[in-house]
C-alpha cells in the first residue's frame, strides 16, 4: 500500500460478491490523471476473498482495506470513519471511472469553496445514460429535481458534511434490515441540503456503469425492492400524498403503454414499481416518522 499524508480525495467503495468488475474499477483508478486520492475498500466478503484482486494494485494505489457486516449503508458508514480526505465519493464495485474524473472532481471543489456537493451522470460503455434519467442541463440541486441529478456513483460531497448529517440511514439501501432496499443516497443528499449545503449537478461529470436489468428475475427483484425505498424517501422528506399520487399514476400509465405495445417486461417492471412506491410510502418504520 502506498502511504500518503491526508489525500485530496477519498473514494469509498463497498464490495461483496464481485471480483472481475471490482478489478475493472481498480484498473480505471490506476489510470487516473490525478493521483492524490485514496481508495477505502469496505469488504463484506469472506476473509481473504479480495486478496487476489487487490494484490496487483497495492503498490499502485493508496488502498485502505477495512471490513464491515453486510448492508450497503452500514458499510458506507464504516468506510466514512476511515476516510482522510476532505472530499468523498462513493463508487460502486461494478462501476468504473473515466481517466480524468478524479482530477475533474477536485477541480470543481477547488473552484467553488462554497459548494458542498456535486453530482453527475452515470453512462454505460457506449455513453448512453444508465441507472436513471438525468437533467438536460447543469443545475443547482433542489428537492424538486433531486431525482434527476444522479445516483451514489456520481455523488461527490465534502466529508465534513457527510459526517455532520450522520452518514447514511442504515434502514435504507441494499442489505438493509427493512423492505426499503434503495433511496439511501437520495435521503443522504436531501439531509445534506437541509443543513444549507449547496449542491450542483454537472452533466459533464461522468461515471461509467452497465445498464440495469428491466426484464427477467433481476428486473422484477429490482422493481420490488427499490421502489419501496423510493416510496419511503418520499414520505420521510415530506413530499406528500399528491406527489405520491402523481408518481404512481405516471408510472402506472407507462406500464399500461408498454402493455399496449406488447412490451411485457417493461409493463411488469413499471407496474411493480408503482405498487412498491405506494407500499413504501404507507409502511411504518419505527424511529423515523412511523
Amino acid at each position: 500500500m502506498i502511504e500518503t499524508a491526508a489525500p485530496r480525495l477519498s473514494l469509498l467503495c463497498c464490495t461483496v460478491g464481485r471480483t472481475d468488475k471490482l478489478d475493472r474499477l481498480l484498473a480505471s483508478l490506476a489510470r487516473q490523471t490525478f493521483r492524490d486520492f485514496e481508495l477505502v475498500v469496505v469488504d463484506q466478503n469472506e476473509p481473504g476473498a479480495l486478496d487476489p484482486v487487490l494484490a496487483p494494485y497495492l503498490e499502485r494505489l493508496d488502498i485502505r482495506h477495512v471490513r464491515s457486516e453486510r448492508g450497503l449503508s452500514r458499510a458506507r458508514n464504516v468506510g466514512l470513519s476511515h476516510c482522510r480526505a476532505k472530499i468523498v465519493a462513493f463508487p460502486d464495485d461494478d462501476c468504473w471511472y473515466p481517466d480524468a474524473l478524479a482530477e475533474q472532481i477536485v477541480a470543481l471543489f477547488d473552484a467553488d469553496a462554497g459548494a458542498g456537493v456535486f453530482t453527475g451522470r452515470t453512462v454505460d460503455a457506449a455513453g448512453a445514460d444508465s441507472l436513471g434519467l438525468f437533467l438536460e442541463a447543469d443545475a443547482a440541486i433542489t428537492k424538486s429535481n433531486v431525482w434527476l441529478i444522479g445516483n451514489s456513483n456520481s455523488l461527490f460531497i465534502r466529508t465534513e458534511i457527510a459526517r455532520e448529517i450522520g452518514g447514511f440511514d442504515e434502514s435504507l439501501g441494499v442489505g438493509a434490515p427493512t423492505p426499503f432496499k434503495s433511496g439511501e443516497e437520495t435521503d443522504f443528499l436531501l439531509r445534506a441540503l437541509a443543513t444549507g449545503a449547496r449542491g450542483f449537478y454537472r452533466r459533464d461529470l461522468l461515471v461509467h456503469h452497465d445498464q440495469a436489468p428491466v426484464g427477467g428475475a433481476g428486473g422484477v427483484a429490482r422493481a420490488q425492492d427499490y421502489a419501496r425505498g423510493f416510496g419511503r424517501v418520499l414520505r420521510l422528506h415530506g413530499y406528500g400524498a399528491p406527489y405520491l399520487a402523481m408518481r404512481v399514476i405516471r408510472t402506472s400509465a407507462r406500464a399500461a403503454l408498454a402493455l399496449a405495445t406488447g412490451d411485457m417486461a417493461t409493463a411488469r417492471y413499471k407496474a411493480l414499481w408503482a405498487l412498491g412506491t405506494f407500499k413504501g410510502f404507507i409502511a411504518p418504520l419505527p424511529g423515523r416518522g412511523a
